[in-house]
């Protein structure tokens, strides 16, 4: 399927938006960000760590555009673990941020263990999900069927996280971008068929995977109030921490309860705390992959760290597959 060129940049472009937005707040609750940031309205330094300064990205952003990096260089599918992990290991000397568990993976990776078996089983974080949205723009530019690409895509996610419940997440990643990608344009987006399809998904993913549907029934939990007025999603989803049947659903919902206001859906669901550069990540993802990088406002695409170079990478990526 043809997908426009500047809304698969800006699932990437938009991954890098949003963990930069969310960095400095990252970690701390909703009552903190407003009373030590007033809540975040552009790119602001780290003031709790000092570690980075406005705009710059974790993480979040360098796994995305080491995954997009390996899709755009292999060309034959069952090579990407490999290539992926070439790309991990090569960033380990300037990690940012990296949590425990893509630590011990990457760790073990740069030690000679088989991408297949250094993924870490028995942590269920966000990790596989907010660097998922390359797979999904390259799922949603082919004809690939659900089981195929499933089997495709499972090790990708793998290579850093092999718990069930991070892996459903990653999957639903997946299927949100490739979903987003397919629309034509926001007028169409539908919050209903979004949320069947996610949640139908998840599920079918969980079942290939351990059979426990922690990610699909926190979507399930979420299907009657995402619309409703005054609403915390946040207590909704029993926090926004690094879990996947946490962050992941959350972003999900932010993005379907207002996907049509780019900025203010964006900097919302940051601003809610927790695993902001995260949750920012995967909502910047979506949204990107609805809206195209040209609708970010000027100011995210100058202040953003290294923009060009990453623009660079993601025009090259979606010239491989646009």
């Amino acid at each position: 399927m043809s997908v426009p060129s500047d809304r698969i940049v800006g699932s990437l472009m938009g991954t890098a938006v949003g963990d930069a937005l969310g960095m400095p707040i990252e970690g701390l609750s909703h009552q903190n960000v407003r009373t030590y940031y007033k809540g975040i309205k552009e790119y602001r330094d780290d003031d709790q760590r000092g570690d980075l300064d406005a705009g710059q990205w974790t993480d979040d952003t360098q796994m995305t555009f080491a995954l997009a990096r390996a899709l755009t260089d292999v060309s034959d599918p069952a090579d990407w673990p490999v290539s992926v992990a070439e790309e991990y290991v090569a960033l380990r000397p300037e990690a940012r941020r990296w949590g425990e568990t893509s630590t011990t993976a990457i760790d073990r990776l740069a030690e000679g263990t088989r991408p297949s078996d250094a993924g870490v089983p028995d942590r269920d974080s966000d990790g596989a999900a907010m660097r998922a949205a390359p797979l999904g723009a390259w799922w949603a530019t082919t004809d690939t069927g659900r089981e195929e690409a499933f089997e495709l895509i499972r090790p990708v996610l793998s290579v850093t996280h092999r718990h069930h419940a991070a892996l459903a997440a990653g999957w639903g990643h997946v299927v949100a971008v490739r979903a987003l990608l397919h629309l034509d344009g926001v007028e169409a987006f539908d919050r209903a068929s979004f949320w069947t399809t996610l949640l139908e998904e998840t599920a079918w993913a969980e079942d290939q995977l351990t059979g426990d549907h922690r990610v699909s029934g926190r979507l399930r939990a979420l299907s009657d109030i995402i619309d409703s007025f005054p609403l915390d999603l946040r207590d909704a989803c029993d926090g926004v921490g690094v879990r996947a049947d946490e962050a992941w659903p959350f972003a999900a919902a932010m993005v379907a309860r207002r996907p049509q206001l780019l900025e203010n859906t964006l900097l919302s669901g940051i601003n809610v705390g927790g695993d902001a550069d995260t949750t920012g990540a995967m909502m910047g993802a979506m949204l990107g992959a609805l809206h195209g990088w040209s609708a970010f406002p000027e100011e995210w695409h100058e202040g953003l760290e290294e923009t060009g170079r990453l623009e660079e990478e993601a025009r090259m990526f979606a010239d491989r597959f646009s």
